[in-house]
């Protein structure tokens, strides 16, 4: 959860003109909030893979349960708005 945070702010610093859109359903906010998520999805599967390998299964899923925010945002963001 802390991964699209973190890109959001990247992203705001990066693209100062991001700061004065405010409009989160506008398509600006829609394609740099996908590809927070996106950024923190990969970094979510990289460290349940990993887990798995070294079979510590409980972390793994805790890992998978931290993507249920992201599940939820990505079909708020493409299917809602």
């Amino acid at each position: 959860m802390g991964a699209p945070l973190f890109s959001i702010a990247v992203a705001l610093e990066a693209y100062p003109v991001l700061q004065e859109v405010g409009d989160v359903t506008n398509p600006a906010w829609r394609l740099v909030t996908m590809r927070a998520i996106s950024f923190g999805t990969i970094i979510n599967a990289v460290l349940f893979f990993t887990a798995l390998n070294f079979e510590r299964d409980r972390v793994a899923r805790g890992i998978l349960t931290s993507c249920v925010p992201s599940v939820i945002a990505v079909i708020y963001f493409q299917f809602i708005l």
